[in-house]
């Protein structure tokens, strides 16, 4: 058998399976390496959402922490059902150290709502302008939550003085409202 002259046949039917071999292999290969380039880009994307929503808790918590803390201010402001005769006592106050008299001091049925009371009542002042501002400031300062709802100036002739009608209110936090 004479195989020196077929040489340059086996050589190129060699080479065709290395070549065939080879373009096989490194097809999936780079089909291999494609998928995982997609899925890498597809983790730095999640990456990246993770991350901002890494930074959205961050700041989410530090908000939460900052309404805790206003609750719990805003909840030593709220008085005990036994503070609202102390409570009344204090618009009494504000109304001597503002120099305001107190005509009427009435107060009006508890309104409940949805985690707390409203107590109400009603009062009458005479006095100057000055000594209403004076009187509202005394209020606004108080230690306990006390709120204007409304009010009505009118001029006393007579002595010139103001008459002002003012509805003040407190709230009660629900008892449910309070253990949570």
């Amino acid at each position: 058998m004479n195989l020196e002259k077929y040489w340059p046949l086996i050589f190129i039917a060699w080479c065709g399976v290395i070549i065939l071999f080879f373009y096989l292999v490194m097809t999936s290969q780079y089909q291999f390496i494609d998928t995982l380039g997609d899925q890498k880009s597809t983790l730095q994307n999640q990456i990246t959402v993770l991350r901002k929503k890494v930074s959205n808790l961050e700041q989410l918590q530090y908000q939460l922490e900052s309404l805790k803390s206003a609750a719990i201010v805003l909840e030593d402001r709220l008085p005990d059902e036994k503070e609202i005769p102390n409570l009344l006592i204090t618009v009494e106050d504000a109304a001597f150290l503002s120099e305001a008299e107190i005509q009427s001091l009435v107060p009006q049925t508890l309104v409940s709502n949805d985690g707390y009371t409203e107590v109400p009542f009603s009062t009458a002042l005479k006095s100057s302008y000055y000594s209403i501002l004076y009187f509202m400031n005394y209020l606004r300062q108080s230690p306990r939550l006390i709120q204007v709802k409304n009010f009505d100036f009118k001029k006393d002739k007579a002595e010139g003085n103001f008459l002002v009608q003012m509805n003040l209110s407190t709230y009660l936090a629900a008892k449910e409202g309070m253990n949570q």
